[in-house]
Formats: C-alpha cells, structure tokens, sequence
C-alpha cells in the first residue's frame, strides 16, 4: 500500500470516491445520480489542490485508489484552548469497502495527523461515522458535546 498526498492528476478519483461515499450515506441512488454534486465536487477539489488551506491524501493498493482523506484549514481568533487560532476540519475520509479494515484508513490517518502536528493546529475535528469512531478515538479524537450547527438551505 502506498499513501500520498493528492495532485491535481488525482482530482476525477477524489471526487470518484467521494461519489461512493454519497451513495453509501444514502444521499444519492448511484454515483452518476447527481451530475451538478459531482461538477461542484470537481470545482472544489481543482481549487483545493492549487490551494495553501486544503490537502487531501490518497492511498492505493496495486496502483489503484481505495482511500481517501481531506483537511482543511480555517483560522479563528486565538481562544484558551487554541492560542494559535489554526484549526483544521477533517473530511472526506472514505475506503472502499473490499479495503476496510486492512489498516488502510488507519496510514492515511497516520499521514493527515502527522501533516497537521507539522503545521501547528489548535485543533482538529470531524464528524465520525459509528464504524469509523474506534478509529478515531485511536488517534486521540474524542466527543465533543459543545459543538451546534446551523444548516442554511440553498
């Protein structure tokens, strides 16, 4: 197995397994069900890739993607619990499903945390699948009930 940061030669995979985590989440029928969610996806991960504030890795097993992973940075004013103000959102943590629990998610994971201590962040969250939770919490990762959202509709 090989981990390593995505290029811009990776972008149709990223968003490939992205798609498959859509339709495993139930928000689509099928991978090509959503031709404008996959046009966005595309456009984000083309800025993300050429941009200082998002990375995403990759892991292939024989030449073929089976994995991904996403960071991406944002900034607040320093707080006591982060006097760096540097956060990080984690996202996008997909394996296809022949490839689960083989410690592939567990490598990316390796490399994504390893790349945000380099960096300084204050703090890294994400939202946790129920099967992706031990893993997580592995890593360090624990619940955070102070956490509320505001979901705007277009």
């Amino acid at each position: 197995m090989i981990v390593r940061e995505s290029t811009e030669q990776d972008i149709s995979q990223l968003v490939e397994l992205r798609m498959q985590l859509f339709v495993e989440m139930g928000d689509i029928e099928h991978t090509a069900a959503a031709p404008r969610l996959r046009e966005a996806t595309e456009a984000y991960f083309i800025e993300a890739t050429q941009s200082d504030y998002t990375r995403s890795w990759i892991a292939f097993v024989n030449e073929t993607v089976v994995a991904t992973g996403t960071l991406t940075e944002f900034r607040r004013p320093p707080y006591l619990g982060n006097l760096a103000g540097r956060e990080a959102y984690l996202l996008n943590m997909f394996t296809l499903p022949p490839y689960r629990r083989k410690g592939v998610a567990r490598q990316l994971l390796n490399q994504i945390t390893a790349f945000a201590k380099s960096q300084g962040y204050g703090k890294v969250w994400l939202h946790a699948s129920q099967d992706g939770r031990i893993l997580y919490e592995h890593f360090g990762f624990a619940p955070n009930p102070h956490e509320m959202e505001w979901i705007l509709h277009q």
